[in-house]
């Protein structure tokens, strides 16, 4: 592609993004638009797939029930169902976590102070 075919693809571009029908969502919104803020119709205007996930898939729900797709690195277990989101919560248990929070926010009303921490076993 040459660097004016570029160009021209970027001015036609700005201009569709530039549009008052863009800028105030004029029209009927669809249920992914409602439920993710990402309007689908915005793949169908590149020629290549840009990957956007709209509707449900497309943020994070606040609980770890989802399942985290293969494409991002989810695993199926024996039964060939979706690991859920509880089941990548990182290193370490709910100790440890625990007590790195207390270190990184001492003070702080929700973490633990030194006294609780070593009543709990979780400080020497």
């Amino acid at each position: 592609m040459a660097d004016s075919d570029k160009l021209r693809m970027a001015a036609r571009a700005e201009q569709d993004l530039n549009s008052y029908q863009m800028k105030q969502g004029l029209g009927p919104k669809s249920d992914s638009v409602l439920e993710s803020n990402i309007d689908e119709r915005a793949d169908k205007k590149f020629r290549e797939a840009t990957g956007i996930k709209t509707g449900r898939e497309a943020g994070a729900t606040g609980s770890n029930r989802k399942p985290i797709p293969e494409d991002e690195g989810g695993t199926r277990d024996s039964r060939g169902r979706l690991a859920p989101a509880s089941e990548y919560e990182g290193t370490g248990g709910p100790e440890d976590k625990v007590k790195l929070e207390s270190e990184r926010r001492p003070g702080d009303q929700d973490t633990l102070n030194i006294q609780d921490l070593k009543t709990k076993g979780l400080s020497r």
